[in-house]
């Protein structure tokens, strides 16, 4: 071969492998944005072997521990991943204006993984777009009733980021997981934000609840249904904790009753520890978010105090500062260093 055909043979494959290059590229470019429209936002998870779902309960504007969890197929959960995301702040009608999105920032989200072994289920379900949300609001009365399995196993796990949803309507997450030694890419997921969440808002004041306090009943398991009910637990009502000028920790749980399988946990994991380390500096205070009596005959209805923090899940545990203002807020699945981290802020401010 001549030396011309082969100067030329290697400029064809040069021009080859550019292209394959370009194309790779064009294939992994993040610089467009994403259409938001239903078909789109379905294309975009139809390759991958799980489902990303938010999994807040409602979501309001503002500061926000937005999390995700990954249902496989099998509605098992993905326990190990790396999850990043981009969230984009949407028209809101995306069906009708699929491209008009602004981008909001860039988050990592942790892993928060609790053994939920003997505890309940989290149910889940569709909304008429189509969008999964976790049905685990407080109704007053229902009938207890079984929930489907999350999962077989014992551990379940969220991936959650403090992100800043500064507007109320239609966002949606442009999300990124790294599991199992793969990669998937641009996973599309879409969320309402509302004004306010149903509970207090990060910054608002909490409720000033006068519960039942341990010295009210002649039994603790009346308003406690832990295996070994903690009287320090049920010392004080939220409105005396409020008054008295140290932050608090106010944990509405359920460990017997729990419909999402993460009370049993959270009670032991989060809220004993937490009163063991910061009695002396906060108060940490555990309300069951239903009567204990009316739960034990088979009907969960919500006691007054949840009603007056218009809960819409369980666990759920605000932190307060000083002034009894909410400052930070957690449900579902927890777990304790992101409490205390939350805990230590309202120590240390004044």
């Amino acid at each position: 071969m001549s030396s011309e055909h082969s100067r030329a043979g290697r400029w064809v494959s040069l021009v080859a492998l550019a292209a394959i290059a370009t194309l790779v590229l064009a294939c992994n470019d993040r610089s467009a944005p994403p259409k938001w429209d239903a078909a789109s936002v379905g294309k975009s998870i139809s390759s991958a072997p799980f489902t990303p779902v938010i999994a807040n309960s409602n979501l309001g504007r503002g500061p926000t521990r937005l999390a995700v969890a990954l249902f496989q197929k099998d509605s098992t959960l993905v326990l190990q991943a790396e999850v990043s995301a981009r969230l984009f702040r949407l028209d809101n009608q995306p069906e009708q204006h699929p491209d008009t999105a602004t981008e909001r920032g860039t988050y990592r989200f942790t892993a928060r993984t609790v053994d939920t072994a003997d505890h309940g289920a989290m149910r889940f379900d569709r909304d008429a777009g189509g969008r999964a949300f976790a049905d685990v609001a407080l109704r007053a009365p229902s009938t207890v009733e079984p929930a489907a399995p999350a999962h077989d196993g014992a551990l379940a796990t969220i991936f959650t980021s403090m992100v800043d949803l500064n507007e109320a309507g239609m966002w949606g997450a442009q999300i990124d997981v790294k599991t199992g030694g793969k990669e998937y890419r641009s996973l599309l997921v879409t969320f309402a934000v509302s004004e306010r969440t149903a509970e207090p808002a990060v910054g608002e004041p909490a409720p000033r609840t006068v519960q039942k306090l341990a010295k009210d009943v002649a039994n603790l398991a009346e308003i406690d249904s832990s295996k070994t009910p903690n009287p320090e637990l049920h010392s004080i009502t939220v409105a005396d904790a409020i008054a008295s000028g140290k932050p608090s920790v106010i944990a509405f749980v359920t460990p017997a009753f729990c419909q999402t399988r993460y009370c049993g946990p959270v009670m032991q994991t989060i809220v004993t520890p937490l009163h063991q380390q910061y009695r002396d500096r906060a108060h940490v205070i555990h309300i069951e978010p239903y009567d204990v009596a009316l739960a034990r005959r088979g009907t969960l209805t919500a006691v007054p105090a949840t009603g007056e923090w218009n809960l819409r899940s369980e666990p759920f545990i605000a932190v307060l500062d000083r002034q009894g203002r909410v400052t930070a807020k957690f449900e579902g699945i927890i777990d304790l260093d992101e409490v205390k981290q939350a805990l230590e802020a309202a120590l240390a401010a004044k």
